[in-house]
């Protein structure tokens, strides 16, 4: 077959074929662009086996067929690749700024309690992280519970104010 008797019959197949399989792909893909890449895609190998398949005793189109549904397969598993990299990156980049915004707070509560005058931070550390009442803290320090309480309201104040970015 000579190169323009090749191009001829090609052109006759494309312009058979090419709206049914456009059709096709855009039901199963809905997209536009990626529908006629992949119908150019399955054109591109009909031009490259053009000549064993017209030699053959089989009918074009069941190869037309084949090739975009095998395209079409092929698409949708690169594309759940992409997706399940971009979740993971998504994941990764949100559990990194989670992890700085603790370690940025961390180092914010650090700093107020080095502010503090240290009889607060112990009164307040007490009342938090022991879960001590105002009495009991009053009676283990020796003090009055209008004390604890003016030590914690203290300790609050300073917290809201290096917290504030944060709440």
């Amino acid at each position: 077959m000579s190169p323009q008797q090749k191009k001829e019959e090609f052109s006759v197949l494309f312009d058979k074929y090419y709206k049914r399989l456009f059709n096709y792909a855009f039901k199963m893909l809905k997209e536009e662009d990626v529908s006629d890449e992949m119908v150019q895609e399955t054109f591109i190998k009909l031009w490259e086996n053009f000549e064993s398949i017209n030699n053959s005793t089989h009918s074009i189109e069941p190869f037309l067929i084949v090739i975009l549904k095998n395209k079409i397969i092929d698409n949708y598993r690169k594309s759940q690749t992409r997706n399940k990299h971009i979740n993971l990156y998504s994941l990764n980049s949100t559990i990194q700024n989670e992890i700085d915004n603790e370690w940025e707070i961390s180092q914010q509560i650090e700093e107020i309690y080095n502010f503090l005058h240290p009889k607060t931070v112990e009164i307040f550390k007490l009342s938090r992280d022991k879960g001590l009442s105002y009495k009991e803290i009053a009676i283990q320090k020796s003090i009055s519970i209008k004390t604890v309480e003016l030590h914690i309201s203290k300790a609050l104040v300073a917290f809201r104010k290096g917290l504030k970015e944060y709440l």
